[in-house]
């Protein structure tokens, strides 16, 4: 029912920089579609839906749903500083029929186990299956599997787990305690084959977006049992990953600018988030093209 493999955490194309660009969405996800993507994990940090307006995110929502083939594919991030407002998405997500809503914990103010289970109690009023969403660096604390476990007991709608803690160990508890009953997807893209090979059913992917090609066919490496190409393809994720740090930017950021160099306009970050100069864009062309040489040779 839920998206296994490689989903994508997609970028939320933009137009004057606070406003949902449709076409850049409809280009987008057929863009990844054609690829061989069939998850997507929409207004997460790469989607940046901390960032932008309520009507915005869903109706970035209602553009996914109309391009995807299978709505039960689309996970939507719903996570906001104030709990009606994260309602209110949860809401619209399953008027939309869409696979599942996801929310970080509340942030900036930290919820404590009886807090949390508040939260994700709160949220299943909406009447849509719910993903804990664990971002320990953008939420501030830690959701380990000892809090999921207390979770799920009070909160039955919650279906699984996102993990973003960079913790193998953690995740791996994750899937060892839950894998059986719930659903468990890593995160942090320089984890992918390792997520694959302890177990987890899914990893939510941000380099997807500009370079599908590289971590579909590391997913279709562990599912062969070539362990030693999926960690090639690893290395070389990790390499690009390396490359774009320097920018000091969010990765989504620079990611943009690499898909307008493969014909996907999905416009800028939000206004919130520092712009690129045009010596970095010449920069990131110079060292994106033989990676882009590279994946389009994997298909």
């Amino acid at each position: 029912m839920y998206p296994e493999g490689i989903v994508a955490a997609i970028i939320t194309p933009l137009k004057n920089d606070v406003e949902v660009d449709g076409e850049g969405v409809a280009s987008l996800m057929s863009f990844l579609i054609e690829k061989g993507v069939k998850g997507f994990f929409i207004l997460g940090t790469y989607g940046e839906g901390i960032l932008i307006s309520k009507d915005e995110r869903e109706r970035m929502l209602e553009k996914v749903v109309e391009t995807v083939p299978d709505k039960t594919s689309v996970i939507a991030h719903v996570g906001a500083a104030d709990v009606k407002t994260a309602l209110e998405l949860a809401k619209h997500a399953a008027d939309m029929e869409i696979g599942a809503v996801s929310s970080v914990g509340p942030i900036y103010h930290k919820p404590g186990k009886a807090g949390l289970i508040s939260y994700y109690n709160y949220l299943s009023k909406a009447g849509a299956p719910l993903m804990v969403y664990n971002n320990k660096g953008r939420q501030g604390y830690n959701i380990s599997p000892s809090d999921f476990e207390s979770i799920i007991k009070e909160v039955p709608s919650v279906m699984g787990i996102k993990d973003t803690s960079y913790d193998v160990e953690q995740l791996q508890n994750y899937i060892d305690m839950f894998g059986k009953t719930h659903y468990v997807a890593g995160a942090g893209d320089s984890l992918i084959a390792v997520t694959f090979l302890i177990g987890a059913k899914a990893h939510i992917c941000g380099i997807v977006n500009a370079f599908p090609e590289i971590p579909l066919s590391l997913y279709s490496a562990v599912k062969n049992g070539d362990v030693k190409k999926a960690f090639e393809l690893q290395s070389i994720i990790n390499r690009i990953r390396r490359e774009l740090s320097r920018f000091g930017v969010e990765t989504q950021v620079v990611l943009r600018e690499i898909l307008r160099l493969r014909g996907i306009d999905v416009g800028s970050s939000p206004i919130q988030l520092r712009k690129l100069s045009e010596e970095e864009k010449m920069e990131i062309k110079r060292i994106s093209e033989p990676y882009i040489e590279y994946a389009e040779s994997l298909r």
